[in-house]
């Protein structure tokens, strides 16, 4: 998992153990706050992570929030819906990983050509994030000048 996640993966070490263990945990146990409440953050944050389908889906949530609810009603629904989605972030984040880890292994990799598959699906991927934190600004101060 450390390779994988790269130079961060201390900060998800603890949530990794608390969501893998097997006492007895309260329910807020596999929460953990993240930066991503502000809307459309959340999108470029799963860019950010490589995880593409959680950043197609959390853009088609917000997406559909805003048109089901237009003007500030909208816009209240979808930060709520950031803020509490963000909460789940890192959970998602590390079973994304344990599932890309699985597939890895099961293709028989070992040794370096293991460890540099790990380290391809892993980390950051910081040059998409921030193209895709502005595009999603843009997009967001376009359609509020056309519509309002």
């Amino acid at each position: 998992m450390e390779t994988a996640i790269g130079q961060n993966a201390d900060k998800y070490q603890a949530l990794w153990d608390r969501v893998t263990s097997t006492e007895k945990k309260g329910v807020f146990a596999h929460f953990s706050p993240c930066w991503t409440g502000i809307p459309l953050m959340g999108v470029s944050w799963a860019v950010l992570r490589r995880m593409y389908p959680l950043a197609a889906m959390l853009l088609l949530a917000l997406l559909v929030l805003n048109l089901a609810f237009p003007g500030e009603s909208g816009a209240a629904r979808a930060l709520g819906v950031a803020i509490l989605v963000s909460f789940t972030h890192k959970n998602t984040y590390l079973r994304w990983m344990a599932h890309c880890i699985r597939r890895i292994d099961a293709q028989g990799l070992a040794g370096p050509e293991r460890d540099a598959a790990l380290r391809e699906i892993g980390g950051l991927d910081q040059k998409s994030g921030w193209i895709a934190a502005g595009v999603l600004i843009l997009a967001a101060v376009v359609v509020a000048v056309v519509f309002n």
